[in-house]
Formats: structure tokens, sequence, C-alpha cells
């Protein structure tokens, strides 16, 4: 025993000696890497941020060869662990120290390493060496420690810093969801990443904008022989067209009347087969070919899109052509949902076909923004977008990815949509971005009064053209109704009408209330509107168990399923589409022949929207209301859309039952008791919560006046955004007198401003015309400086003379009266809020 003892003495000895050598090397190399640290560091003082990655990157390269090392010694640390088993001294203990310290810059790599880490993390000292604890296991833990938590900190910076579909929402997030993030790091990026989506106002001096051509409108001889009253009977005859605005031109009857190019006339004539022009065409065409603004209101599927798209490519083919330095556009096109942007879009393509002249981008939120900031860079002479992407590209890389300086043809396509979706901050703010003398277009189906305050900032002279305005719905829509007294009644009809499509899908027609429609024998799809998205998955789930395949869409689904949904249904025969009204606008397929509206619809631009997803073009078409025996306003709807011979056709019974509820609406609309929905007013996201505080405290009320909202289809009604019917206020709303001035300046410029008398008004009314979110509000949206004047004097009370300070009053100051005007509209709205507020107060303090 002792003899091995001696022996195993010896060899730890001799070990121990190595050790030595080993730690004296180390630290020679070690003295000379120092040394080449403070060269490099003397020499390296303007070096890029390239170069300074360096040590980084050479650290991550040689990173697994380091842990193989460091794993080899500590195996030989085991087998010496395991051969001996004589307790060490403290000599030794303290050569073990040194020994295992040696252990981790054995060689060049370990060095580099160690110094990477001196340099970004700070040296961390190897602690002291305890029987524990094996000081390479700690070494070892803390590099996955230090590895995990820079993956986790890249992958938080990701997050905030990729502005692609999830983050180009922040701007629309409420202050409570950002606040759950607890890093003051990413709190300050996102405040950075709204303030990026702040467009900044182009102020465009006239030497710097670059001429371009209007007007290409060339009139031909045989219509300019018409005389005043052949085009008025012509005007007559094409659907009544109806004309607002001084300077329009005859309306043209022929494709060949336009000037259009040969290729443009064999594709219009020869591949899509449109022989003749629709109404809204031959009144549009050549009114927007002559440079005017337009305002086209005309019925859905009538051919509004070539009626923009044909000037728009006559004016960006006459432009210079893009500079290497230029990504465009020279021609905008917003529309409200991404279906309808990916439809336009593939119209441009149409068009442009092989002209590498022109490129079109569309840009809409749910698809991968990296693709489409690629394409811009490569130059994009027609970009259509959602309003909301588009501002996202403009304040990306602070504004310099996309330049609207080159802008000269904007179109506004479903105009009055974009603005009950809220879009109206967004709009206002790319037109401040666009040069003022732009052509710009506003087309849709209905033209609502609230559109008309915009159209006179962003219009100059517009022509205003209306087809067939006492009739919008299609007449090629054959309207249907059927009243009934429960859900499970309405659905029930449902499943009928699905199985008698499903009939006629086989056979080429179908019965419905004992009246036969001749419809497309090969293909004829059919469209459920639903009220709600809850209601919408209901229904998918009843029709999926009653053994109906319908393929649900609405703006709760993942965008990639809605997009595959509606491939499946325009590329599948005979398929069935159950969707909300965000499908209401702009689709077009056309073989769709049948139309059911499930839920009523509340305004009547929603009911010509979707009824007008039949009849598309020349085809024909049903569209079958199911009507709850209580939803009135829907019955008033149909009473006014509907035509004498449709309503002859239907079952007398039910057209009595239909009248009645039409009369109890309207005699309810008489007394104040009903009125027509008309949404929220367009204003964005920024008063949402007090619109719907308002609809709930109305659904109270409702519900205390015996209203029955117990069934399924009417309960889900009243929840929704847009309300049936809304008690209507009996406060007076006090008209706002207010003084309009105009003063030259010594520019030579002209500065108008109004003087808006408050004083006399009620003392709620007055708070709600002179707070802070009131006035920041018109400034923003008008641009005029809008301040308090003047001081409160009491009913009987008046200045005793000039030196006293005047009646509290308002004045508003700005460059151009359309602003004041604008102005003094919005104030009056805020003080017709104002007045209903003190009305609710007055009622709550006299209830009891």
């Amino acid at each position: 025993m002792e003899t091995i003892d001696l022996k195993q003495t010896s060899d730890r000895e001799s070990l121990l000696e190595e050790r030595r050598k080993k730690l004296a090397r180390w630290k020679l190399k070690k003295a000379q890497f120092d040394a080449q640290k403070e060269k490099a560091l003397r020499n390296n003082i303007v070096t890029n941020s390239l170069e300074a990655k360096q040590p980084v990157e050479k650290f991550a390269v040689g990173q697994e060869q380091v842990k193989e090392n460091l794993r080899k010694r500590k195996n030989e640390l085991e087998k010496l662990d395991k051969r001996t088993s004589i307790k060490p001294s403290k000599k030794s203990k303290r050569s073990k120290r040194k020994e295992k310290i040696s252990f981790e810059f054995d060689d060049n790599d370990e060095a580099e390493a160690a110094s990477v880490f001196r340099l970004n993390e700070g040296f961390q000292k190897v602690p002291e060496y305890d029987d524990e604890k094996d000081p390479l296991d700690v070494f070892m833990t803390s590099l996955k420690t230090q590895e995990i938590s820079s993956k986790t900190t890249s992958h938080n910076v990701g997050n905030i810093l990729d502005v692609d579909d999830q983050m180009v929402e922040l701007e629309g997030a409420e202050d409570e969801n950002i606040g759950d993030t607890t890093d003051n790091f990413n709190i300050s990026k996102i405040a950075k990443l709204k303030a990026k989506k702040r467009v900044k106002q182009i102020n465009y001096s006239p030497e710097e904008l670059e001429r371009f051509q209007k007007n290409f409108y060339v009139e031909s001889e045989a219509v300019s022989s018409m005389t005043d009253i052949e085009v008025e009977e012509l005007r007559l005859s094409l659907d009544n067209i109806n004309i607002k605005g001084t300077g329009c031109p005859k309306p043209v009857t022929k494709w060949s009347q336009l000037g259009l190019s040969t290729d443009i006339m064999t594709l219009i004539t020869g591949k899509l087969h449109f022989d003749s022009l629709t109404p809204i065409q031959s009144q549009a065409l050549p009114a927007i070919m002559s440079g005017r603004d337009v305002i086209g209101i005309s019925k859905t599927g009538s051919g509004k899109t070539i009626s923009y798209l044909l000037p728009l490519l006559r004016q960006v083919k006459a432009q210079r052509s893009l500079s290497k330095h230029e990504t465009g556009p020279l021609g905008l096109i917003l529309a409200p949902t991404r279906e309808l942007a990916l439809q336009i879009h593939e119209e441009v393509t149409k068009f442009t076909g092989t002209d590498a002249s022109i490129r079109s981008v569309c840009c809409t939120g749910g698809s991968e923004m990296k693709k489409q900031i690629t394409d811009l860079k490569r130059g994009a002479e027609i970009v259509v977008a959602t309003p909301g992407r588009f501002i996202d590209i403009l304040t990306l890389n602070d504004g310099k990815l996309l330049s609207t300086k080159r802008i000269t043809f904007v179109i506004m396509d479903e105009a009055d949509r974009l603005f009950d979706l809220g879009f109206e901050p967004q709009i206002t703010q790319i037109m401040k971005t666009v040069r003022p003398d732009k052509q710009c277009v506003l087309f849709s189906a209905t033209f609502p009064n609230k559109l008309r305050s915009f159209a006179v900032r962003v219009l100059r002279s517009p022509i205003s053209i209306t087809i067939n305005s006492k009739g919008l719905v299609n007449e090629n829509v054959k309207q249907k109704f059927k009243i009934c007294h429960s859900d499970d009644e309405k659905f029930e009809n449902l499943i009928q009408i699905a199985h008698g499509g499903n009939k006629f899908f086989d056979e080429g027609q179908t019965e419905i209330d004992g009246e036969t429609s001749d419809l497309d024998e090969t293909d004829a799809k059919a469209i459920i509107f639903v009220s709600s998205q809850q209601i919408c998955d209901l229904i998918s789930k009843k029709l999926t168990n009653a053994g109906i395949v319908a393929y649900a869409i609405h703006a709760g689904k993942p965008y990639q399923e809605r997009l595959m949904n509606l491939e499946k249904f325009k590329r599948e025969k005979n398929s069935i589409l159950l969707c909300t009204e965000v499908l209401s606008r702009g689709l077009n397929v056309p073989e769709v022949s049948l139309v059911i509206i499930y839920n009523a619809v509340k305004t009547f631009a929603q009911y010509v929207h979707t009824t007008g997803r039949t009849a598309r073009g020349s085809r024909s078409g049903t569209a079958i209301t199911l009507l709850l025996n209580d939803e009135l306003s829907g019955a008033y709807i149909l009473t006014k859309a509907m035509r004498d011979d449709e309503l002859k056709a239907s079952d007398p019974l039910q057209v009595k039952e239909l009248h009645e509820m039409s009369d109890k609406f309207e005699s309810g609309m008489k007394k104040g008791k009903f009125r027509l929905s008309k949404g929220f007013g367009g204003k964005g996201l920024e008063n949402i919560k007090s619109k719907r505080e308002e609809v709930r405290n109305k659904d109270l009320e409702l519900k205390k006046g015996n209203i029955n909202n117990d069934e399924l289809g009417h309960k889900s009604d009243r929840t929704q955004n847009e309300h049936v019917s809304e008690p209507e206020s009996s406060a007076s709303i006090p008209k706002l007198e207010y003084e309009l001035f105009k003063e030259p300046t010594t520019h030579g410029s002209v500065i108008f401003y109004a003087k808006v008398h408050i004083n006399d008004l009620p003392q709620i009314v007055r708070w709600e015309a002179t707070k802070n979110t009131t006035l920041l509000f018109i400034k923003h949206e008008t641009g005029c400086s809008i301040t308090n004047k003047g001081k409160f004097y009491p009913e009987g009370k008046e200045p005793n003379n000039t030196a006293d300070e005047p009646k509290l009053y308002l004045l508003i100051e700005g460059q151009d009266e359309k602003d004041i005007q604008l102005s003094i509209e919005l104030l009056e709205q805020k003080v017709k809020e104002g007045v209903i507020k003190a009305a609710n107060l007055s009622l709550k303090s006299t209830k009891y």
C-alpha cells in the first residue's frame, strides 16, 4: 500500500510540474494578447461599426471550439480524480485553483473568447475554487445563460422593430395594451413607431412642381354636333343621368369617340367584349379625360372601375418616366378593403399587360410588407392601396422610402365606405402630402351628406354625375322577401332556399315562393349576408350540420383563411359564401346569381351594395331578404326599394304585413321614436368608446320600453355598431352665430378669420365647444387656428364700454375661406353633441 501511495504522489508531482509550465506559457500568450489589444485600441479610434463587430463575430465562430476544449479539460480532471485518492494539501489546493483558471484560457481561441467577454460583457472573474462547485461547470453555465439572454433580447427587439402586418396596427392600439409592456426599451421603441405614423404636410412652391397635362379629350364631330335638347334626351335615356357643376362635357355613346389607342380598343372590344358603354362610362369618361375632378355615383356593377382606369393610364403614359432615383407613384388608388384593392390591381394588370412603362403595386394589410417595399423600390407608376398600409409605407425610413411629389391623379373607390370605416384621418393626412393641383376622382354607389365637406376641401370645382338617382338598385336584380316570426322559422327558410339552390345547381332552375328564376346553368353561386361575426360562425355550424357546405368569411378570421375561402368560393362551381358586410362592397364574382340577406339591413346604402353582389354586368340575379316581424326598419327599406311589379308578384298576405311594418316604422319616425341608422359618421376610432356607450344606453331605454330583443338575430343586431333604430333627441340644436372677415397682409396675401359667438349658449354646450379636445380636433382636421377670446357675461349683463373685454367668442383664423367654413361645421357638430348631453342630464334629473 505504501509503495502505491508513493507512486501516486510521484505521478501527481510530475503532473503539477507540467501544469506549471502550461501556466507560464499562458501568461506569456496573455501578455502578448494584451499588448496587441492595447495597440489595436489606439489604432482603431475612428473605426466604423462593421469593424467594431469583428471581435463579436470572431467569438461566435470560435465559440463551439472553446466549448469543446473546455469539455476535454473537464474530462481530464474527472479521470485524474478517479486515479488518486490522496487529499490534497493546502499548497496543492492553491496550485489546483491556479491550474483550473489556466484551463479556461489554454489556447488562442480561449484567450480571444475571454477578450470578447471583457470587451462586451465586462471581465468576470472565475469564482474561488470550491469542493462542491466545479469552476468549469460554473463557466459553462454562464456561457449558456448569456447565450439564452442574447437570443431573448434579439427576439424581443425583432418583435418591436419588425414593421410588418402586426406592427402596422400600432397606431390604432389602445394605451392600455401598450402599458402592459414593462420594458422601458420596448415602450420607447413603440413610442417612436407611433410617432413615425404621423405624415408631415408638404408645402409645395410653384417652382418645384413639375407641369403635367390633364386634358386629353377631343370632342368628336358626332358629339359636338348634338344640340342641348338632344343631350338632355340622351342623358335621360341613359338611366336619367343627373349633372351638377359647370362645364360638363357631353356624353358619348361609342368607344371610338374617346380617342383610345388601338391596343386599348382591341382589349375592350375583343378580349373583354364590352361592346357598348354603360351610363356612368358614357358621362364620366369624357369628364375625367377633360381633366376635371369628378364625383361619380352609380349602382354597383356598372363599370365604375374602367371609368377611372382609362383616364389614369392615359395621364400616366403622357408624363415623364421615372428616373433611377424616383420610386413614384404617378397615380394613387385608395380602396376601403383588401379584397377590393386586389381586385382593382387585377384590373390594372389587365390593361397594362406587357407594357413595361407602367408598373402597378398593390399595398394592403395582411400581406407581406417586404415584397411590397421591394416592388416600390424598383419604381411603380400606379399604387393601389388601403389608407392604413399606404401611411405605413409613407412613414417608413423617415418618409424616404416613397415620395408623393409626383402623384398627379388620386382615385378614391367606394369613397363613402372609406369614411364609414373611419379612414377619414388617414385620407386627410395622405392628401396633405399630394400636390394641390392634382386631379381627384371619387366613385361610389352612394354619396351621403357627410362626404360633402370632405369633397369641398379636396376637390376643385367638381362635376357630380349621378346615374338613376331615384332607384339605385340594379334593375337586373329581382328582389324578394320572406317575413318570419321566429329565428327557427327564418333558419328553416334559409335551409329550404339553400336546398332549392342546390337542386337548381343541378337542373338549371330554382323555385322560391312558387316562382322560377332563370339563372346560369353552368355555375350559379350564392352569398348569404349576416350582421355579425358571431351569427356568421353560428350559421356556419348549423349549415354544416344540415349537410350544406358554406365558406365563411368575416373580419375576425385570419387574413389567409379569408383569402383561401374566397378563392375556393370563386374556383368551385355552385358554391355558397357566408359572410358579414365586410364583402358587401366591391366584390366582383360574375357567377353569383343569388344573394340572401339573413339579417335585415340598417341603411339604404347597405341594401344597395349588398344586393349589388349579384347581377354583375349584363347578368341577372335574385336578392332575397329574410325578415323577422319586429325588424321594422328593414321592412321600411324594402318597401321603398322594391318595385311595384315585384310586390305584386309576392304573397299578398306577406305584402300586407310588410306594409304594416313599414307604416309603423314611418309613423314612429314622424313622432321621433325611430330613425334610420347613419353609422358613426366616419370620424375614425377617436370617439368609438363614447358612441358605444350611447348605443348601450339606448339599448337599455329600448328594453325598458318593452321591446322584445330575445331572438338571436335581433338581439345581435342591437349590439352591432350600426344600430337599427334609435330614439330621436327632442332637444333643440342652437345655430351658431358668427361673423366672417378677411384682411390683406403686407405680403399681398389674404387672411380669413371668423368670430363665433358662444357666450349665450347653455353652460354644458359652452364647455363642449371650448374644451381642449374639441379645439385640437378642429385644428387637426382643418389646419386653422382656433382660440378662446373675451370673457363670459351672465344673462342680462353686457360690457359697460369698449374698454371692457367683449363677450365670450371663438376666433378661427385660416388661409382659406373653405377651411373656416369647415371649422364652423365641425364646431356645430360638437355643439350638437353638447346639447344632447344636456338633454340627457335634464332627463336624468327629472326622472323621479
